[in-house]
């Protein structure tokens, strides 16, 4: 038995998990292409925004089928990989590595383009109108502490943090146990000596996008399936939270990323719990402004240093 004031707390702890579970995939996301480049790839929010919509309307027809809830939810996981994958392909081949060699503006630029030009295609494909898929499991939840106030998961809010964990668990162990994770460090250590090596920095670069946009897909989904409703304009602010997030962590760096997705939903999540949930987001970027003035190199900064920063 817990306290009332325990409880709320606890249970505000389990909120800011789940918040993160769609954070910190995002955030990695947008490490994965800093690090290798120097530089910011802003279309990840619409790739996540495609990948709930295809998540949606996969999870719709496997409803439609007559699946089970548990069918319901690999198929749309399924749908919105692909899909987001498929974007980050055509956006590695056709937009960043033409861009790669260009400046920091210029790539921003591209990326920028690519953003509006997905966002155009969804408003007209949906008819700029939100898209909701019914809750999952019933309503099924396992209550862990009982009291004034008992703190319980829901099954839909477990499902999608097991599935952030082991889309996070699935990069730290390619980062640090396959060839890939290797060539992925030493092109962001250094791309020159990576080529002098025999490296094929252009393919490292290509299979990151995939990989950052699968990542992005798992934020996509579990919005899609925890929260029911997708638009065509949600990509904008979460691409922007999850790019601060990283950046805060620390630019470039896996870790960094996670830290500042982890950070970043505690805070949003702390603040709704104690103040008005009108000012939150005014109170977020306030304090990722704050952070980036007194500790511009991020809140886990790595000691490696870039080739071009020497």
């Amino acid at each position: 038995m817990l306290s009332h004031e325990l409880g709320y707390w606890l249970q505000q702890v389990l909120n800011g998990c789940m918040l993160a579970s769609f954070y910190v995939p995002l955030a990695v996301a947008f490490a994965l292409i800093q690090g290798l480049t120097s530089k910011i790839f802003l279309s990840f929010g619409d790739f996540a925004m495609y990948a709930a919509f295809a998540g949606v309307y996969a999870g719709l027809a496997s409803l439609l089928a007559g699946d089970s809830a548990a069918a319901i939810l690999a198929t749309s996981l399924v749908f919105a990989v692909l899909t987001s994958s498929a974007l980050g392909h055509f956006a590695a081949t056709h937009v960043v590595a033409p861009l790669i060699g260009q400046t920091a503006q210029a790539f921003m630029i591209g990326s920028i383009g690519v953003s509006i030009v997905l966002q155009e295609i969804m408003r007209l494909q949906s008819g700029a109108r939100d898209l909701w898929l019914m809750p999952l499991f019933d309503g099924a939840a396992f209550r862990l502490f009982d009291g004034p106030f008992p703190v319980q998961i829901g099954m839909m809010q477990l499902t999608a943090m097991i599935t952030a964990a082991l889309a996070i668990g699935t990069v730290f162990f390619i980062m640090q146990f396959t060839a890939a994770g290797r060539y992925w460090r030493a092109c962001a250590q250094s791309e020159r000596l990576a080529k002098l090596c025999g490296v094929n920095t252009l393919t490292v670069l290509r299979w990151s996008c995939v990989g950052s946009a699968a990542l992005a897909s798992v934020s996509g989904w579990i919005i899609a399936v925890s929260y029911g409703g997708v638009s065509f304009s949600m990509g904008l602010m979460l691409g922007f939270k999850a790019m601060f997030a990283s950046v805060i962590g620390g630019f470039g760096t896996v870790g960094g990323a996670i830290a500042g997705g982890l950070f970043l939903a505690f805070l949003e999540t702390l603040w709704s719990a104690a103040f008005p949930l009108a000012y939150r987001d005014v109170a977020v970027f306030g304090f990722i402004i704050l952070i980036l003035m007194l500790k511009p190199e991020g809140l886990y900064s790595s000691t490696a240093r870039r080739e071009s920063e020497d």
